[in-house]
């Protein structure tokens, strides 16, 4: 027996590791500050946890970024704040490109089935 022995030895471990999970992230971000998003729309969104740093009537650049189960992608626009109530925020879109505007028509889409599924 050689004084590194002890080396040669392997342990087999019978848990196969699963991968690092990545949690779904949809938020709107001004102002360096994020909110998540309750609900996305081709008209505007929802966000939530808001800190009341807008006011109803005021226009906002926002980055929107939607990383989720029914889709991923991003964009920066301006908005319209619509109403704002506790800590909740709801605005529209003022200019919205085309494909953006498909983008998220289609996530719509697949985020209502999928709720309907979920619903069941």
């Amino acid at each position: 027996m050689g004084l590194f022995d002890f080396l040669k030895v392997t342990v087999s471990d019978k848990k196969a590791a699963k991968p690092a999970g990545r949690l779904p992230v949809s938020v709107v971000e001004f102002d360096g500050k994020c909110f998540p998003i309750v609900s996305l729309t081709p008209k505007g969104f929802v966000a939530r946890s808001f800190d009341g740093s807008l006011i109803a009537g005021q226009n906002a650049r926002v980055s929107v970024r939607v990383d989720d189960a029914s889709g991923k992608f991003s964009f920066s626009t301006t908005v319209t704040v619509v109403e704002v109530k506790g800590a909740s925020l709801g605005a529209t879109w003022t200019l919205l490109p085309a494909d953006v505007q498909s983008a998220i028509r289609q996530y719509a889409q697949l985020r209502k089935q999928q709720d309907a599924k979920t619903a069941k």
